[in-house]
């Protein structure tokens, strides 16, 4: 690929060239000068430059390699995004990335303790379910953060010689005879 500066009596630009199958360059866009009479291109009434680089419009040339009918932008166009360089290395780098902040003063609802709220209900003598509802607005009590923390839960305690899988068979008489 190479760029190719082109200039004609109404067209000035940059191509991007690509070697053809032919060995040469893709031709350029046509003008209207370069138009010959009796051409398929030739146009009656009012013709544009824009109307040869439409490739809906534009016919074939008998014996010639198909031209390239789109203009790029000029020489002093930049592909892609420009990027204003501020060289400040690695800690301004490192200085604009978007964290996560730490949330701060966020205090969990720990869910409410109905074993405690129905033992104290009982006690205070309520029996009927709107008293015990009446019993637990009045006396709003909560799980303890240490109970409700699935990390704060230990194994349970298993015995120090027990083994796990299935119980062997116990030896008796009659087992031992058929063993043998």
């Amino acid at each position: 690929f190479q760029y190719t500066y082109y200039s004609g009596p109404s067209l000035t630009l940059w191509v991007l060239e690509e070697e053809a199958e032919g060995g040469g360059p893709p031709r350029r866009p046509l003008c209207l000068a370069e138009v010959e009479a009796g051409s398929d291109n030739e146009r009656l009434g009012v013709a544009r430059d824009s109307m040869l680089r439409n490739p809906r419009i534009l016919k074939a040339e008998l014996g010639k390699p198909q031209r390239n009918c789109y203009t790029l932008p000029g020489f002093d166009f930049a592909y892609g995004l420009y990027i204003e360089r501020t060289d400040g290395g690695v800690p301004e780098a490192i200085g604009h990335w978007n964290t996560i902040k730490p949330r701060t003063g966020l205090t969990r609802n720990m869910p409410r303790d109905f074993i405690t709220m129905n033992r104290g209900a009982l006690k205070a003598g309520y029996t009927t379910a709107r008293e015990f509802n009446l019993y637990y607005k009045a006396k709003d009590i909560r799980r303890k953060d240490d109970e409700y923390s699935r990390f704060r839960r230990s194994p349970p305690k298993v015995p120090a010689d027990m083994t796990y899988g299935m119980p062997a068979r116990k030896i008796t008489a009659t087992n031992s005879r058929e063993k043998t």
